[in-house]
């Protein structure tokens, strides 16, 4: 049974209720019974906040974040909050064959960010050392580019002032995990206790890598005993598609995690474009914005790269994801503004193959 709160101006009509005033003095309902009134239902009322508090600290979805983050996630997640991560990768330096570049020199980027060479260098006889540049600031940001273009923090006698950064660029790097994703994973370890290999699982286990933020199991993907996981990285400022070393970092932690039977894979979704041409009354800006805000909204909550089943788990045999345009066409409606459209583009549902990942492309409104 359903419990409900009094307010502060109920508790206090009811001791004032309870209290004698209609038969006391009004110097003494003034300045007793009515204060005394307020006092206990202003205690009373602070009973009902803390008690109200202890409860929702119970629950990872209500708790507060020091708790969630003190005592759930110890309970739910081994590993507990993801710390933050900085990038790594291969950069080439250019000077006369035999130079030395010492451990741990360091190397600028154009915005001072700081990375290190941790292993040192020696020139090669093509005049090029290849060498591990790790950067000193852990974080999203220290993720670089291939073809960037770094600079020694002090000159050294016979190689290049100026360092390239090569493919697939400076990349791993990962903020520390903000509360929401936090609780999210908590929440939903809560929901699905232990580790058995489900497809459940192995989202959870990928979620575990720093930086990882969507994960989807496609069991039997490559085969009877295989799970392939696609996984992505939305905070990463240069893509939200892993590269091959953030491939080969969750197939490690896979490794290490996993069940030791089967075969597990991690891989990178395939990036499908899909344009839209529509036809809106009115066309305005204010409703163009609408529209276009509701349609990346529902695609980006939707889109996955296998098809998944009505609670959210992959289903099976696997499929690729398809999406209606019927679902299209009912969000715009519900746009602010919107009276009625047709969708030109596209002219039936959405169908991705198995791997591939929908993204809105360029959206075209005509009156």
């Amino acid at each position: 049974m359903a419990y409900d709160v009094p307010t502060l101006a109920e508790l206090d009509r009811q001791h004032q209720a309870e209290l004698p005033l209609a038969t006391a003095s009004d110097a003494l309902r003034r300045n007793l019974f009515v204060p005394l009134a307020r006092a206990l239902a202003n205690a009373q009322n602070d009973l009902h906040m803390h008690a109200t508090w202890v409860w929702r600290q119970q629950y990872p979805h209500l708790c507060d974040e020091d708790v969630l983050e003190l005592y759930h996630t110890p309970m739910r997640l081994k590993a507990g909050r993801k710390a933050a991560f900085s990038a790594s990768g291969w950069v080439r330096l250019k000077g006369v064959e035999g130079k030395t570049v010492d451990a741990d020199t360091v190397i600028n980027r154009n915005d001072a960010m700081a990375f290190v060479l941790p292993d040192g260098a020696i020139i090669g006889e093509s005049g090029t050392a290849v060498v591990r540049a790790l950067c000193l600031t852990p974080g999203a940001a220290s993720n670089t580019e291939a073809g960037a273009v770094l600079r020694l923090a002090s000159p050294v006698s016979g190689v290049e002032g100026t360092v390239e950064v090569l493919a697939p660029g400076l990349s791993g790097g990962a903020d520390v995990e903000d509360i929401d994703a936090l609780r999210s994973r908590v929440v939903s370890a809560w929901a699905n206790p232990g580790e058995v290999g489900k497809s459940n699982d192995y989202e959870a286990w990928a979620l575990e890598v720093a930086g990882v933020t969507r994960a989807w199991a496609a069991p039997k993907a490559l085969g009877p005993g295989t799970v392939s996981v696609y996984f992505m990285r939305d905070d990463d400022p240069i893509t939200a598609y892993p590269d091959a070393a953030e491939c080969a970092t969750v197939q490690a932690h896979f490794d290490s995690t996993a069940l030791p039977f089967g075969e597990h894979y991690a891989f990178a979704p395939v990036k499908k474009t899909q344009n839209f041409t529509i036809r809106l009354m009115p066309n305005t800006v204010a409703v163009q914005k609408a529209a276009e805000a509701a349609i990346r909204a529902y695609v980006n909550s939707v889109a996955a790269p296998v098809k998944r089943d009505a609670f959210g788990v992959t289903a099976m045999p696997i499929a690729g994801m398809t999406i209606p345009r019927s679902q299209i066409a009912a969000v715009i409606s519900d746009a602010t503004g919107e009276w009625s459209h047709e969708i030109i583009v596209p002219a039936a549902d959405i169908e991705c193959s198995v791997g591939e990942l929908l993204e809105v492309g360029t959206l075209t409104f005509t009156g």
